[in-house]
């Protein structure tokens, strides 16, 4: 492997580790709520427990059906963790 892909796999553990920490929490729990960021990590952790990508829209659909946060909640929160560098784990568009 090139150096490049060394530092983006390093990168990609780092954001997986950093999400799954309550530090993600507390970085993001002024702007949305602590129950909706833990359902998040988990959805992220139950995908690399079964080693499975979770789509988006999978995602998307059991934030805001399952766990009744609106759509434009879940919408607010892809955007501003920017959902897309979460890929291969979270995969597909919302469109």
């Amino acid at each position: 492997m090139n150096d490049t892909t060394d530092t983006d796999l390093v990168d990609f553990l780092d954001l997986i580790n950093f999400t799954l920490k309550e530090e993600f929490i507390d970085r993001w729990k002024y702007r949305f709520s602590p129950l909706f960021l833990k359902e998040f990590q988990l959805k992220i952790l139950g995908s690399l427990q079964n080693r499975k990508p979770l789509k988006i829209k999978s995602l998307y659909n059991h934030l805001s059906k399952k766990c009744g946060y609106s759509e434009d909640q879940v919408e607010n929160f892809f955007d501003a963790v920017d959902i897309s560098i979460y890929y291969p784990v979270v995969i597909g568009k919302l469109t």
